[in-house]
């Protein structure tokens, strides 16, 4: 590699992923483009991870290992963005695949447009196609700003579901001297939702974009269980220091109105923590529910602002969310919550069963 121009860096977060890891990773060193670097950083594992990391890079002489302590998902992308040499910057999940031809259709799209960024689609698990969310094909700054902008931070449709824009890493390839420009980086304090603060800071400052919606390039593992019961502690105090970072940003950022995006970015995930307090194992006391809940909804409301909030868009759920905290209901919430949950159950059920 030390004579060729490496044309996509790879970067692969690793932690505790022994069973998936071979997959991955050969799904990256066999891909068509030839020409990238693939950085791995081992972010702690304790499963054997490693010694896999080991024996690739052994073999590869494109790959690049970083051992570090476990620092979380921010903290392993951003060591690898340190060292990453080439012109764009691709991010993998360890646990998921990629077909032989991702990096060379998104390279290809990218030199032939001149694109800051190149998106392409992804299926979720072994056969979900995600959905369209507009035209494929090339955008200039102002198709952007028409098309894609007021979709980024959150957004619903016609039918009144939400259809912001997936802000993954992995379905995208960022030029480098576009996040080198910005000083854009991953803040290591956040280990959820890592991905939208990059990804929409990135967007904001492209001057071109390359959509290849309808390319399934992607395959992410879906982890069931987790989606059906999986309480996060603390999970608040986790997301809102990434509120107030991207409030910061927004604010700061004048070429283009994303204030009432961010409202509706904060509300969806003051609700979604509030939700996580009803997960069936939570083992918590209802009054230490009820206690999380209320903290939740007096700590949203500077941001969010209930009474002026414009929640017309959205589905009847997240409307009567709106209103038990406008009101100040935890109480009513968690039982709206807890009755959402069991329908979701129902629905996990039925995945397991088909899957």
């Amino acid at each position: 590699m030390e004579n060729k121009k490496i044309l996509v860096s790879v970067i692969v977060p690793v932690y505790n992923v022994k069973e998936y890891l071979e997959q991955c990773l050969d799904s990256i060193v066999n891909q068509t483009l030839k020409n990238i670097e693939i950085i791995l950083v081992n972010d702690g594992s304790t499963d054997g991870s490693d010694a896999i990391c080991e024996k690739y890079v052994a073999s590869d002489s494109r790959m690049v290992l970083i051992h570090q302590k476990n620092a979380g998902l921010a903290a392993a992308r951003q060591a690898g963005l340190n060292v990453a040499k080439g012109e764009y910057i691709g991010f993998v999940d360890s646990d998921d695949w990629l077909e032989p031809t991702m990096y060379e259709e998104m390279y290809e799209k990218a030199t032939e447009h001149g694109a800051d960024i190149v998106f392409c689609n992804v299926y979720r698990d072994e056969a979900k196609k995600e959905q369209i969310y507009f035209e494929p094909g090339f955008y200039d700054r102002e198709g952007m700003e028409k098309t894609i902008f007021p979709r980024v931070l959150a957004a619903f449709d016609e039918n009144k579901s939400e259809c912001t824009l997936r802000w993954c890493n992995w379905l995208r390839i960022y030029r480098r001297a576009l996040i080198e420009e910005h000083s854009i980086h991953f803040d290591p304090r956040f280990r959820r939702c890592q991905d939208l603060p990059f990804t929409f800071e990135c967007t904001i400052h492209a001057q071109s974009y390359y959509y290849l919606g309808d390319r399934y390039l992607y395959h992410n593992r879906m982890n069931f269980e987790s989606l059906s019961k999986g309480y996060t502690k603390n999970m608040w105090g986790l997301l809102k220091p990434w509120v107030e970072y991207l409030k910061n940003v927004v604010e700061q950022y004048t070429a283009y109105d994303f204030g009432e995006q961010m409202r509706l970015r904060a509300a969806l995930t003051a609700f979604e923590c509030a939700d996580n307090e009803t997960k069936p194992n939570n083992v918590r006391s209802l009054g230490e529910r009820l206690s999380t809940i209320r903290q939740i909804m007096k700590e949203s409301r500077e941001i969010c602002d209930w009474k002026t909030l414009d929640v017309s868009k959205m589905g009847r759920v997240y409307k009567l969310y709106a209103t038990c905290f406008r009101l100040k209901m935890p109480l009513a919430f968690y039982l709206l919550s807890k009755k959402r949950y069991a329908a979701r159950t129902k629905q996990y059920k039925e995945l397991m069963k088909n899957k």
